[in-house]
């Protein structure tokens, strides 16, 4: 199996590692990400700079923020852990930039 390796230095524990259908970046012998037939697979500690709302699960689900989190749930009161927040806004920016072009394409079409 034919696999390439790029480190900054020959000694280095650092670098990238691709074969035919894996491909690994580590840190050092300890700290790697690695994606291959299995999935992604992280290793070490791991550090999410960004609030619980901005975490997906399944594209659909985030997670509450931390203050309903902190909130009791009980069987009279229950507090989901998950809320369903679908990725809309994301496409308002996408729809606002497709409506200028396709304004833009019409004028040209027109001749001005």
């Amino acid at each position: 199996m034919p696999i390439k390796t790029w480190k900054a230095d020959p000694d280095a524990e650092a670098g990238f590692v691709v074969a035919k259908n894996a491909v690994r970046m580590n840190g050092n012998k300890d700290n790697y990400v690695m994606a291959d037939e299995r999935g992604l697979t992280l290793n070490g500690p791991v550090s999410f700079v960004s609030g619980s709302g901005q975490i997906r699960f399944g594209g659909l689900w985030v997670m509450q923020n931390e203050l309903m989190l902190s909130l009791p749930s009980t069987m009279a009161t229950p507090t989901p852990v998950m809320t369903i927040n679908p990725p809309i806004a994301q496409f308002e920016s996408i729809m606002k930039d497709a409506a200028v072009m396709m304004a833009l394409i019409g004028a040209f079409a027109s001749g001005f």
